[in-house]
């Protein structure tokens, strides 16, 4: 056994394809005869490129599929195409084109920015300094055409430096330049009032949308490994709208505990509506203060913690990525995301005797919106192996019993659950061939679903396809909501291979507490 007194020890190593050979990837997709004749005589940009992560069904020990995503917007035709081209040009090269709108690229919001500098009003006022630009939500507005198709424009938020005393929401056309002032003085689901809440907005720039970074890290005490798994900084995590840190590949003492591990569905609603709701993104990398060494393209390995604007109070920082470091006898993963003017902490907390810490955070720079009461949703989707993808069963706790003796009972098909605090309800994945066991114990301030929460957790066997529920960005109720019953069908869960949605819901009062709060549960290993 390795000695507890001896200090925890890191090794993170590159991990996934490099960062030059993924933008080779998408820059070969653009020439090929098949793009180019799409785009032919088109207004259109570059959103993102991004190695697309395993299937669900695949190795999540593999660096990645061996594919590169390119998503560009054509606002001539206002429509999405994605390219899916092949890291070493073995396969043919697919196009589809699509209506979904997809969250604005860095470049994106850039080119909006620069049309108003142009623009014979407002750029006046920009050009002296009299109003500063900012991300506000939601990111882009969208108009109906007389000839059906949907208009693109991406939102803008202008204010007097350091006040509110000028604020303004506008939509900008990137490619033409042409800007759309609201008579509310912002889009439906906004605010730009003279009433300002948050933190000083530091206005640092982000990581963009595939952004390249993935690492493999071993963490050993005397010469044990204790855990091994493969991270992948939020800028390249899978899903319609990110995942933050994702952690692929988990295993604990050599025997596998997660194959995937991440946060897809971030949503928050406003009471009365004030604002939103918005069904929010977790891949925008925000800056952090952390010092120490770059072991990876987005990794940075700490000799100390790192501070988000939860800790520090503040929005500035010197990095964009994932920090790591050692605390006492956990090993830290972290990362601040942004999106429009919140600002939410991902992380994981891995313990030297097994344990695991989701956690996250939610916080949000100066805007009109946030000073209204609203409410955090976060689902985090953990694809537990325990000691194995096979023979893995679900059971839940709850004292009192809800019925007979045992405070534990099997599911045996999928379902959906509520926390219950007062029976302290609890949840296990156990392998039942070896009996090693992960318990999953809801944190104390985690909350209970509303009806736009849904539900606190699904038990579901896993499939391809549902690494999330498919939404991109929204403001309607409808549609903002996590939609995970879809996958409660009735499959057995008996001796399978699960998947866990586990929710925590937060609300948010910025009078109370101006600077955010941390929500996340515990996983607790047995029999390990």
């Amino acid at each position: 056994m390795p000695d507890a007194a001896e200090a925890l020890k890191i090794e993170v190593v590159p991990w996934g394809p490099a960062p030059q050979a993924v933008h080779e990837a998408g820059a070969a997709a653009l020439e090929h005869p098949a793009v180019r004749a799409e785009l032919a005589e088109t207004d259109h940009m570059v959103l993102s490129i991004v190695p697309v992560a395993p299937a669900v069904g695949g190795d999540e020990s593999a660096p990645e599929s061996g594919l590169v995503r390119t998503t560009i917007y054509d606002y001539t035709n206002e429509r999405t195409l994605l390219v899916d081209a092949p890291l070493d040009g073995s396969k043919p090269v697919a196009v589809r084109s699509t209506t979904m709108q997809p969250l604005p690229g860095v470049a994106e919001l850039k080119t909006a920015v620069e049309a108003l500098v142009r623009d014979p009003e407002l750029g006046v006022e920009l050009r002296a300094g009299r109003l500063e630009p900012y991300r506000p939500m939601p990111p882009f507005v969208l108009a109906e055409q007389p000839d059906g198709r949907v208009e693109r424009m991406i939102a803008v938020g202008l204010r007097s430096p350091g006040s509110g005393q000028v604020n303004e929401i506008v939509a900008v056309k990137p490619t033409s330049g042409a800007v759309k002032r609201f008579a509310a003085g912002a889009p439906a689901a906004s605010l730009a009032a003279d009433a300002l809440c948050g933190l000083a907005n530091a206005g640092q720039p982000t990581a963009a949308r595939g952004t390249p970074g993935q690492v493999k890290v071993t963490v050993s005490r005397a010469g044990h490994v204790l855990w091994s798994f493969i991270a992948v900084r939020p800028a390249a995590s899978s899903g319609t709208n990110g995942s933050g840190i994702e952690l692929r590949a988990v295993a604990y003492r050599g025997k596998r505990v997660l194959r995937r591990a991440h946060v897809p569905i971030l949503n928050v609603r406003y009471d009365h509506d004030a604002c939103g709701p918005y069904r929010d993104w977790q891949y925008e990398e925000g800056m952090l203060h952390a010092d120490g060494a770059d072991v990876a393209p987005g990794f940075r390995l700490c000799p100390a913690p790192a501070q988000t604007i939860l800790s520090s109070g503040s929005d500035t920082g010197n990095f964009l990525g994932v920090a790591i470091y050692a605390h006492g006898d956990e090993v830290v993963l972290v990362s601040e995301l942004e999106a429009g003017w919140y600002r939410y902490l991902s992380e994981w907390r891995l313990h030297a005797d097994g344990t695991i810490r989701p956690r996250f955070g939610f916080g949000a720079v100066q805007n009109s919106c946030v000073c209204n009461i609203h409410h955090h949703h976060v689902y985090w989707r953990l694809d537990f192996d325990v000691a194995g993808a096979a023979h893995n069963d679900v059971l839940e706790f709850n004292d009192p019993p809800l019925q007979g003796g045992s405070h534990w009972s099997t599911f045996r098909h999928e379902i959906r659950r509520s926390r219950n605090p007062a029976h302290k309800r609890a949840w296990q994945v156990a392998n039942r061939a070896t009996k090693e066991s992960y318990t999953l114990i809801p944190g104390p301030n985690d909350g209970v679903a509303d009806a736009f929460g849904v539900g606190d957790l699904w038990a579901l066997r896993r499939r391809g396809g549902q690494v999330d529920d498919g939404q991109g960005f929204t403001t309607d109720p409808a549609l903002a909501r996590a939609h995970l019953d879809q996958f409660v069908d009735g499959e057995s869960i008996h001796d399978a291979d699960v998947v866990l949605w586990y929710a925590a819901h937060f609300t948010h009062d910025l009078h109370d507490d101006a600077v955010g709060h941390v929500v996340g549960p515990e996983l607790v290993p047995g029999h390990w």
